[in-house]
């Protein structure tokens, strides 16, 4: 029956078992995930190394636009204070231009890193330059004369204003040049934007489509080990089930040979008492009478040898007795379990010191149970006498509510219960006979501090 409950479990098994290439999907979906989000963290920094490139270059040409408007508006501040200052002669319209001639040296040296040489709009630049040069000049002259250097004819326009025009459409040719310059990086950073936006969108659907088959994987897993463990758990009562039958077989088994042994050697004690008591008394009996017949000239050696034939009849009688008490105590079915307890433990007196704790009335149990109580006792002081070593023992008796109480304690050498160098036979059997009545056997020992047997089992009294 177990093996065809093994081969009915492989072949469920062998159902459920996982192909080779369905053990590794999931390692491999947790590899993809981990590059998917190694990708989308490094799309995201690149997206972000983008937007504030793009930011960063648009507030640069913001800051150059705004240097080229400062060069204008120094340079118109400049004009009017010197015009100021040549029509009224008065210094205070001067400081203005002297301020401008301290901000233009370094607007320009601003303005140069911003056209560096090689830059698309650098010479545009050096016109500019040169042109704010010949203003600065004409303007220093006119300063330093008090008029205008040379007169200007009606309907012309004098150098002043014609570098004034020329500097302002220098700037707007730079200002125009810059804001193409600065069109096209935004539309080439708003393209690439774009770009890593798609590829970012692109990587959340492949990490979001991978959570999904990853949480497919792991339903799978779910509901195949759900599966297994609903055929452990059902293979498992099975198990219990069996074990459970052969447990019982083998208790009933064992009871059964129990029982067996203690009606046969209730049997032999019958036989022995019946038939060889019977040979042996009538053995003794007719040695005794041929003694007595024996005629005044038998020699005494004779008389020496039937004494002693009679002497050994008479042992004989008594080991018969003594093998008729061990095989079926007479005491147990005569005077109870109580008489019989007491007995053995004068028997065992001979060779230590017993103390008997035994109750007055008796019990009375049935006759099973008061023979399974007394080879119990009987188990535990031979095995006191073999290996314990021990100068006092305790045999106890009671009946405490509704529950029989047998226990045997010892000081001698004591044992380890748990050890499996331990012969467990005797223990077996003292625990088999105690579980047939329904009851429990608990040692309690360690090695050099004695031992303590007990068993508890409910009273069975006898029938009526």
């Amino acid at each position: 029956m177990p093996a065809d409950i093994a081969s009915r479990s492989n072949s469920r098994f062998a159902r459920l078992r996982i192909r080779p290439y369905w053990r590794y999907w999931h390692y491999v979906l947790v590899a993809v995930g981990c590059v998917l989000v190694l990708t989308l963290l490094a799309a995201s920094h690149t997206h972000s190394r983008f937007g504030v490139e793009a930011v960063q270059a648009v507030q640069d040409s913001k800051a150059r636009v705004a240097r080229l408007d400062q060069v204008l508006l120094t340079m118109a501040d400049a004009e009017t204070s010197v015009r100021g200052y040549l029509l009224t002669r008065s210094d205070v319209y001067l400081e203005p231009y002297r301020d401008s001639e301290q901000r233009i040296g370094p607007l320009l040296a601003d303005l140069e890193k911003d056209f560096a040489p090689g830059a698309p709009d650098r010479d545009e630049f050096e016109v500019l330059k040169e042109l704010i040069h010949l203003k600065r000049e004409h303007m220093a002259r006119g300063v330093a004369s008090g008029r205008l250097t040379e007169p200007i004819a009606p309907g012309q326009v004098g150098p002043g204003k014609a570098f004034m025009d020329q500097i302002r459409l220098s700037l707007t040719i730079l200002r125009e040049h810059r804001s193409s310059i600065d069109d096209r990086l935004v539309r080439e950073y708003l393209a690439r934007l774009d770009d890593m936006q798609n590829a970012v969108t692109a990587l959340a659907l492949g990490a979001l489509g991978l959570i999904i088959a990853l949480f497919g994987v792991q339903q799978r897993q779910t509901a195949l080990r759900a599966r297994i463990a609903e055929l452990l758990a059902h293979e498992n009562t099975e198990l219990e089930s069996i074990v459970e039958q052969r447990t019982r077989d083998l208790s009933n088994l064992a009871s059964y040979l129990t029982n067996a042994r203690e009606e046969e050697r209730g049997r032999l004690a019958r036989e022995l008492h019946d038939e060889l008591g019977a040979l042996l008394t009538a053995a003794k009996m007719d040695a005794g009478w041929l003694l007595r017949s024996l005629g005044p000239g038998t020699t005494q050696d004779i008389r020496d040898r039937f004494k002693r034939l009679i002497d050994t009849i008479g042992s004989g009688i008594a080991v018969k007795r003594r093998i008729i008490d061990d095989l079926r105590p007479p005491l147990l079915q005569g005077l109870g379990l109580v008489e019989a307890l007491r007995a053995l433990a004068d028997d065992f007196s001979r060779d230590l010191e017993v103390e008997a704790l035994l109750p007055d009335p008796d019990p009375a149990p049935a006759e099973d149970q008061a023979l399974a109580l007394f080879r119990i006792a009987q188990e535990a002081f031979t095995n006191i006498r073999k290996y314990a070593h021990a100068s006092h023992v305790e045999l106890g008796l009671r009946l405490e509510d509704g529950e029989l109480q047998l226990w045997i304690r010892d000081d001698g050498a004591g044992f380890d219960p748990d050890s499996p160098m331990l012969n467990r036979h005797g223990l077996a059997g003292m625990k088999h006979r105690v579980q047939m009545f329904g009851g429990s056997l608990e040692v309690i020992s360690r090695p050099g501090k004695g031992c303590c047997i007990e068993a508890r089992m409910p009273l069975q009294p006898q029938a009526a």
